[in-house]
């Protein structure tokens, strides 16, 4: 017996309530964000290179506040975990562990240290995730076996040539090195060692220091002893603070004084006074206060927008730099094809991106960043080219 049309139309009218229903509470649920894209970090942001390694991480979150205004990578969000390692090997190990095994990031942005680095390559090597750049111009990292770590930065050798050829411009014929007793200190005085009669610039002595509990009046009495012309810094922040004061304090040397990029030329300053005016710093980024490229005006308005401040450094520059890198790195990825962040990262190895930056993979023969430049600590206590 067939069921009354009354039936029907209400069974229909039943089954499209529940649609209703069920669509409504659907649409009342929250909506599922994509999953963020993370970059991870293990840098100081205590110890002897606190200042440098906050300047750092803030220029990595002033680039991508920019990048997620505009939409992110492939419509996720780029975020930043940064863990603290206070400039030591043991717990820059830790920290890497963490971040690839346990956070699972993307990719690992710009650590700081020679030593560090080394310490934690294995387990880049292992995860297969890159590092985009280092706080270290070191060529035991720009060799073939560190093919996962991509550099925006000239190595060691690249700068101390630029020192010894203003040496030789200028008639300075002898050097005293005082280098950290670590692979920062080791690579940068072998290239002084190495490349010092080409430029005509004999060294004249050298000595190895623990950078933050060095005998700074024993190193002293060495270089007024050994009368050089010039004295090469091959150390970071409070070495060089404490070699610009004590000789300036004790007297009887009046030569000239250089140091590499991982100094902070402002901290250097403010820590030293007027011990530190004439200082010359190699630099491996444009000049961060002088806007003068669309590039670097870009840095600046980001930095003021994230920070809140106008204070520009070399170092924030370079986690800018380094971020800009990385997205790009993300977003090769993100293109489709199964392509992984490391393999979208050596396909860059061929471009000059914004501000004549340049990225070269650990294993590029030649490496291609070897830009350096000279800055001088000015009378006020600023960097000046």
């Amino acid at each position: 017996m067939k069921a009354p049309l009354s039936s029907f139309v209400k069974e229909s009218m039943s089954m499209r309530r529940i649609s209703f229903l069920f669509a409504c509470l659907l649409a009342s649920l929250p909506v599922q964000a994509a999953e963020d894209l993370v970059l991870g970090q293990s840098i100081p942001l205590s110890g002897p290179l606190e200042p440098a390694g906050r300047a750092i991480r803030s220029g990595i979150e002033a680039y991508l506040k920019r990048v997620n205004a505009a939409g992110g990578v492939a419509g996720r969000q780029v975020t930043l975990k940064t863990l603290d390692d206070g400039y030591e090997v043991e717990r820059h190990v830790a920290n890497v562990r963490q971040l690839l095994e346990e956070d699972h990031v993307e990719a690992l942005v710009l650590s700081a240290g020679t030593s560090q680095v080394e310490a934690a390559y294995p387990l880049i090597q292992k995860s297969g995730k890159p590092l985009v750049g280092t706080i270290s111009g070191s060529s035991t990292l720009r060799s073939a076996d560190k093919r996962l770590i991509f550099h925006v930065r000239a190595g060691y050798a690249d700068e101390v040539k630029q020192m010894l050829a203003q040496m030789d411009i200028v008639g300075q014929a002898t050097v005293f090195a005082v280098w950290q007793n670590d692979g920062l200190g080791k690579d940068a005085f072998g290239a002084l060692q190495q490349h010092a009669a080409a430029h005509h610039v004999k060294v004249v002595g050298q000595a190895p220091v623990h950078p933050t509990s060095m005998d700074a009046a024993a190193v002293s009495s060495k270089i007024r002893q050994a009368k050089p012309d010039a004295v090469a810094l091959l150390c970071i922040t409070p070495c060089a603070a404490a070699m610009v004061s004590k000789l300036a304090a004790e007297g009887g040397w009046r030569g000239a004084m250089y140091a590499l990029s991982v100094v902070n030329g402002e901290g250097l300053a403010k820590v030293a006074g007027e011990s530190s005016r004439g200082v010359i710093i190699t630099q491996v980024m444009p000049n961060p206060q002088q806007p003068n490229s669309p590039f670097v005006r870009q840095y600046q308005q980001d930095l003021r927008a994230h920070t809140g401040k106008s204070e520009y450094s070399y170092f924030s520059l370079e986690g800018y730099v380094n971020a800009m890198v990385a997205v790009e790195g993300l977003r090769g990825a993100q293109a489709g094809g199964g392509r992984s962040v490391a393999a979208a990262l050596a396909a860059l190895n061929s471009r000059e991106f914004e501000g004549g930056v340049m990225v070269s993979a650990g294993d590029q023969r030649p490496p291609r960043p070897r830009r350096v430049d000279l800055s001088l600590i000015n009378g006020d206590g600023k960097l000046v080219h």
